[in-house]
């Protein structure tokens, strides 16, 4: 059985039990960073909060081996090299997991910790018979409808609180996210606009945003997701040439990590699946990446992916 508790921002909390659908009746839409989209009805039946957390993180985990720091820097270093040995290729995203043995912790009292620190994030929490039990906070909106039409987010950059000022690494790192999603959306139809770029605050660390709109009230979401994911926010750009070197130098599977979530209906709303962990009966796997833009540092790089996964661990309850 496959069961899903969410509270997407300006929502209550919702508990449900997701039936396979196909595309066309598809209320629910779950994809990773590969593979193709999973569709999904709501179950009739409601589905209580304690029916949720019943049998969550009980399987054990196969692989608990992982990137060692001087490793994960050596393949920032050679993602540099090859951004400024070729002219087309800008930005990768590179990501590591990190498992962690933890006794005694709560998935439920976590999830409601994440709740209260991530009042503006999508908080999810998914049990799935072949993809596992998990669980995050995720700030970033791959696409959503609004009165006008629909926004989807460039989110990119990443800082502790506290800095005054943006280098010129994570603005030109959000720049490429902005372009990118933009063109996508212009070439579906309707008239595009952005924002300015501002920033905002996920938990401990703060992104740079800018909120892409499309007139189109016609567009196809389904359709849409695609054309959108993976973002340069999570991948790269151009997406093509990021996708090989990822699969090419990442030593661990993505699995949900950077894939996204769609909860469809009169007012849908997507979200990408950062902020990520995965449970098990004997300890949790945290995801977390960056960009590399060719004028990257590796240990910044290595202490971005640190924060990231920081602030999930902090919230373990």
């Amino acid at each position: 059985m496959v069961k899903l508790r969410i509270r997407i921002p300006g929502t209550t909390t919702a508990t449900h039990r997701l039936i396979p659908s196909n595309k066309l009746q598809a209320q629910v839409i779950l994809r990773g960073f590969s593979g193709a989209p999973s569709y999904y009805t709501f179950g009739a039946e409601t589905l209580g909060v304690d029916e949720f957390w019943n049998g969550f993180a009980q399987k054990p985990c196969q692989k608990t081996e992982q990137i060692r720091k001087q490793d994960y820097m050596d393949l920032v270093s050679q993602t540099i090299s090859e951004i400024r040995s070729d002219t087309l290729l800008h930005k990768v995203v590179l990501s590591r997991s990190e498992y962690c043995p933890v006794e005694g912790a709560s998935p439920k009292a976590t999830f409601d910790a994440l709740e209260a620190n991530y009042t503006d994030c999508t908080v999810f929490a998914l049990s799935h018979p072949a993809l596992g039990d998990w669980m995050g906070a995720t700030p970033e909106v791959l696409l959503e409808k609004m009165p006008s039409g629909y926004r989807s987010m460039s989110l990119a950059g990443t800082r502790l609180k506290g800095a005054t000022e943006w280098g010129s690494k994570e603005l030109e790192e959000q720049q490429f996210v902005t372009e990118e999603i933009y063109a996508t959306l212009e070439a579906l139809g309707g008239v595009v606009t952005r924002s300015e770029p501002y920033t905002r605050s996920a938990g401990p660390v703060e992104h740079v945003q800018t909120w892409v709109h499309t007139e189109n009230k016609e567009l196809n979401i389904t359709d849409a997701l695609e054309a959108l994911h993976p973002t340069p926010a999570v991948c790269g750009t151009p997406t093509s040439m990021a996708r090989e070197l990822i699969s090419k130098l990442e030593q661990h599977d993505r699995e949900l990590y950077t894939g996204y979530i769609a909860i469809l209906g009169e007012q849908p709303s997507a979200s990408v699946l950062l902020r990520t962990m995965k449970w098990h009966r004997d300890g949790v796997r945290f995801f977390a990446g960056g960009g590399i833009t060719k004028d990257s540092v590796p240990l910044d790089e290595w202490n971005e992916t640190q924060y990231k996964m920081a602030a999930l661990k902090d919230l373990l309850s």
